[in-house]
């Protein structure tokens, strides 16, 4: 990596400068900080470590920078020099460039693969979505936000499982199974069975409140996934249910639904290592096991009746209940149960995907992870906003209990999983997401997808072409020298090719996968500059031995830039890199 590279440089000009009694540094420094100058005229690279330590050096600035200047030496460097108050510019041998070049070709689809050393284990959960109905649009940005934060993390060497929380309890459910019950007796009824007047009961409060103007709270579900999910099971087992218990409805409703959910995930190229029903933790006695834990330790006491957590002692702005006065649970003591379970199975870092209205959520389950003897750094929360779906510029809403909705697997049927799927990583998961269907549809250079994809597919052709050539053998550009890439597009392209694994660091490291959407599309705009400026394949039949010369080398950017957009879509995030569009 670049980046890693000029670093230990630095630290190496910083060693030989105290070693020659030039400076006197208490210690060197953990990281330095490289970045990429906003004016190309300034260099490739810079470096603010004259300004970050001449306070401890008890040096001005630039004339730290100066006393540097001369150990920043090496094939790597065509020339460092000092701008302004102390930066220090970097500008890269064409050289050493062309040797990374060669040795990224050969890397191949390792090309950005790295080990970090980082001993964590880490577990993501996202989506988690509750078994009462299809998945919405804003389930999709959560599932390929954590599926592409996993994929990023693994890439840069980290340890990572993913998980999807399946909320199978409580009262959701069994107004999920009341409603598909309703339903049910209603396909008994327009059949001919006598119903009692207990089923009949259900389903006139189901229909009034389906029916009425002003919804308010509602009790039921009334999406049309009900009714089928009713009519479906009076199809296939006639009236034997219609003395069943709501239990059974409820089982059969959450059942079918997170079948559907399952599927879809996997057809949008989303798979879980574990599905973890919250059920599972009442079955265990989980989470009676961590409210003992907690009271043992001294971490609650009674008040009013109610069983309290000090979560104020963790840095929570207020204590937490975690057992009601009617004696069940808070949601909250299923969460620490939950959260519990995760850790004891020897994940050592939980990263959770929230909406950002579980903001003031994230205190007390920080509090509850230190109360249970881990490190506050154990759990970390990344909020993210909505998402807004439009069609012909009109906002598409979406309600799972009203029925008023467009669910996920229609947008996924209608647009496909490569747009869904990189349109939704265009933004950072805080900032609000506008989804416009008719630009994921369309084709050009509009749409992100397709022009980030019509880049990979306009080099495949490339390649066919060459192989076709009368003129001269393009085929044999892996032998050829690449001295005669000399054009300024094309230094600029293969900077932004070798930056590759410093961009995949960082965005893991920040668990930002969406800078590496915009990495594509820089690269997808730079590629088609430098194929509009300067020519690859030179088809007329006198064509000299200096231009074979150059179509060959330039054949080597060309196929570098294959495999990082390769790498980028297929591994990052998860879609195709079309040969032909």
């Amino acid at each position: 990596m670049i980046q890693a590279s000029l670093a230990q440089h630095v630290i190496k000009a910083l060693q030989a400068a105290q070693n020659a009694q030039e400076l006197t540094l208490d210690s060197l420094p953990s990281e330095i900080k490289i970045e990429t100058p906003r004016d190309p005229s300034h260099g490739d690279y810079a470096s603010n470590i004259a300004m970050s330590l001449a306070k401890s050096a008890k040096l001005p600035p630039r004339k730290l920078a100066e006393i540097l200047l001369p150990h920043l030496q090496g094939p790597l460097f065509q020339e460092v020099s000092i701008a302004g108050p102390g930066f220090i510019n970097f500008r890269l041998s064409q050289a050493w460039l062309l040797q990374q070049l060669q040795g990224l070709i050969q890397a191949n689809q390792g090309f950005g693969q790295q080990t970090n050393g980082d001993p964590e284990t880490y577990l993501i959960e996202y989506v988690s979505a509750n078994p009462t109905g299809p998945l919405h649009f804003g389930h999709g940005r959560w599932a390929v936000l954590g599926d592409c934060l996993a994929r990023l993390m693994r890439l840069a060497g980290y340890s990572v499982k993913t998980e999807f929380y399946i909320n199978d309890t409580g009262a959701q459910v069994n107004n999920l199974g009341a409603s598909v019950q309703a339903c049910y007796f209603q396909a008994a009824q327009a059949a001919g069975q006598t119903l009692d007047a207990e089923a009949l009961t259900l389903i006139e409060t189901y229909l009034a409140e389906k029916n009425a103007e002003t919804k308010g709270q509602v009790q039921f579900y009334h999406g049309q996934y009900i009714q089928t999910l009713g009519l479906s099971l009076f199809e296939h087992q006639g009236p034997a249910q219609l003395a069943a218990d709501l239990g059974y409805f409820s089982d059969y409703a959450k059942s079918a639904i997170l079948a559907e959910q399952q599927a879809q995930l996997k057809q949008f190229g989303v798979v879980f290592d574990e599905w973890f029903p919250e059920s599972r933790l009442h079955h265990e006695q989980a989470v009676a096991e961590a409210l003992k834990h907690l009271k043992e330790s001294g971490k609650t006491y009674e008040q009013d009746g109610a069983l309290w957590f000090r979560s104020s002692d963790y840095g929570d702005d207020q204590d937490r209940v975690l057992v009601k006065q009617t004696g069940s649970n808070t949601y909250f003591a299923n969460d620490i149960a939950y959260h519990w379970d995760k850790l004891r199975r020897g994940h050592t870092r939980l990263i959770n995907l929230w909406g950002a209205d579980h903001h003031g959520y994230i205190a007390r389950m920080s509090a509850a992870i230190q109360a249970l003897g881990y490190p506050k750094e154990a759990l970390q929360v990344l909020l993210g906003q909505m998402v807004n779906l439009f069609r012909n510029g009109e906002k598409v809403r979406m309600s799972k209990r009203t029925g008023d909705m467009i669910s996920f697997g229609e947008v996924l049927e209608e647009v496909g999983t490569d747009a869904t799927r990189f349109l939704l990583m265009q933004r950072s998961a805080d900032v609000t997401l506008d989804f416009d269907l008719e630009l994921a549809k369309s084709q050009n250079s509009e749409n992100p997808v397709f022009y980030v994809q019509y880049a990979h597919a306009r080099i495949c052709s490339i390649f066919r072409n060459a192989a076709n050539l009368q003129a001269y053998d393009a085929t044999a550009w892996p032998q050829a020298s690449l001295e005669a890439l000399v054009a300024p597009e094309e230094r600029i392209l293969l900077l932004k090719l070798l930056s590759y694994p410093d961009e995949l660091k960082f965005a893991a490291s920040q668990r930002e996968p969406h800078r590496l959407a915009t990495y594509a599309q820089d690269l997808a705009a730079l590629f088609h500059s430098f194929y509009k400026q300067c020519r690859v394949l030179f088809e007329k039949e006198d064509v000299t031995s200096e231009e074979i010369a150059l179509s060959l080398a330039r054949l080597n950017l060309v196929k570098a830039t294959q495999v990082v957009l390769r790498n980028v879509l297929v591994d990052v995030f998860g879609i195709s890199a079309p040969e032909v569009m």
